[in-house]
């Protein structure tokens, strides 16, 4: 088969490739609340995420922060992506989890940094995510920024025309998702923390009781 690049002579192919949304934040003693974009209030906790908008070749500029982007690319190509949670100034202590989706792993190779994001979960594409420390927000004067789940998305030198059309299939074509989750950290156990975060995006098996500081 013929490498996507050389099928394409350098042309360039548009897929959004993520949509960084939030997913409610709520105290282990609350009720579970719908799903929304860009914040979320309950009991106390407030998180949002977001990334850097990027221009037409996929690189990072200078700007507002965005929930989305689009990219074009060919095989090969390096792209910009920082997925960044951050809790609000405020809130109560809590545990921060990322959940990643990503199933076209063999196309889209991330640089996750396993340092402050240690996992917890996996399962066909989808992975589980919490941050190494606890975050205090609760006196805070600013919102606190965390460290960002990866930076680059490599696109894999061997993407053929085939491959090609089976993401074309895929209906909203957004093939790397993330989003952001805490629970309190009074009165919880990080194993429990774990556990419900697991639950919440639908993780059965095994789960990894990491340390949390």
């Amino acid at each position: 088969m013929k490498k996507l690049k050389y099928i394409f002579a350098g042309a360039l192919v548009s897929i959004v490739l993520s949509t960084c949304m939030v997913i409610p934040t709520f105290s282990w003693l609350s009720s579970k609340s719908d799903e929304v974009v860009n914040t979320f209030e309950g009991n106390e906790i407030k998180v949002r995420m977001d990334e850097s908008p990027v221009d037409k070749n996929g690189k990072k500029i200078p700007g507002l922060r965005v929930t989305k982007n689009s990219y074009k690319f060919t095989a090969g190509s390096e792209l910009d992506k920082d997925p960044t949670p951050a809790v609000l100034k405020g809130s109560m202590p809590a545990y921060v989890f990322v959940y990643l989706e990503n199933k076209h792993s063999d196309i889209f190779a991330l640089n996750v940094d396993t340092e402050n994001w240690l996992e917890v979960a996996e399962n066909d594409g989808q992975t589980l995510y919490v941050y190494k420390t606890k975050v205090n927000a609760s006196e805070a004067s600013e919102d606190m920024v965390l460290e960002p789940l990866f930076t680059k998305v490599k696109v894999s030198e061997e993407l053929t025309s085939e491959d090609l059309e089976e993401l074309k299939k895929t209906s909203e074509k957004q093939f790397i998702k993330t989003q952001t989750y805490a629970i309190q950290a009074e009165e919880m156990g990080k194993d429990s923390a774990i556990d419900q975060a697991a639950a919440q995006f639908g993780f059965e098996g095994d789960i990894t009781y990491v340390d949390i500081g």
